[in-house]
């Protein structure tokens, strides 16, 4: 059932494009910018910044999505279209098309990576979602599952020899940019269902109750609590 949902993988792919390429990237930092004059000893200093505001990116963000549940697609939007941008900037940057300034290189990263990395709950939350009523552990599964195939896939692109050498790694960056780009358009197409988010919150009574309905919450592991309505 959840992988004849299209609407599933819709954030399956969000999240192992955005996480996914930058996980691959972000092992190989110090060696694409390099080319850009960057240090690598700096190059370390910008990826463990960004790194540590991954934390509270994730916190603030998933909270954002508990309080306003209904809202997920558009902060997605959101925060996908704000660190694509940013991120895209920093690629502008090191390419030379906007005059160098290492403040905004270490801006650029740092929002950049907090809004994409941050959506990592939402997404979370729009698979499982969309996966009803199979089991959040399996949907999450796939999640990571994606997210290492695409990390795997941009590492062993690197290792082939003449694909991408020494001199050529800068061209990592369109491929970063163009994962979040191409992220940041299907999150347009994803359609929010809400029926795990109602079987949660909503009382079900006798006449909504049908043996289809039943097995979904038995399946889904949550306790049937039935109201008789006389009448």
């Amino acid at each position: 059932i959840m992988i004849r949902r299209g609407n599933f993988w819709l954030p399956v792919l969000m999240f192992s494009l955005t996480t996914g390429t930058f996980n691959g990237y972000g092992l190989t930092l110090d060696t694409i910018v390099t080319k850009s004059g960057i240090s690598q000893s700096e190059a370390g200093y910008i990826g463990f910044a960004a790194l540590l505001s991954c934390v509270p990116a994730n916190l603030i963000i998933g909270g954002l999505g508990g309080a306003f549940p209904r809202h997920k697609k558009l902060m997605t939007i959101i925060f996908l279209g704000i660190g694509t941008t940013s991120m895209g900037l920093f690629v502008a940057e090191l390419e030379d098309w906007l005059p160098r300034s290492m403040p905004l290189i270490w801006v650029t990263v740092i929002v950049g990576v907090m809004c994409l990395t941050g959506s990592a709950p939402l997404l979370f939350d729009m698979a499982t979602e969309s996966s009803h009523p199979v089991s959040e552990e399996l949907s999450s599964t796939v999640m990571v599952l994606g997210n290492q195939l695409v990390s795997f896939i941009f590492i062993a692109l690197i290792q082939i020899p003449h694909l991408v050498d020494e001199d050529h790694r800068d061209k990592l960056n369109y491929v970063l940019i163009s994962s979040f780009l191409v992220a940041f358009l299907l999150s347009l197409f994803y359609r929010p269902d809400h029926s795990r988010m109602r079987l949660e919150t909503e009382p079900i009574t006798v006449d909504d109750l049908d043996f289809r309905s039943f097995m979904q919450v038995e399946n889904a592991g949550y306790s049937l609590e039935v109201s008789c309505v006389s009448g």
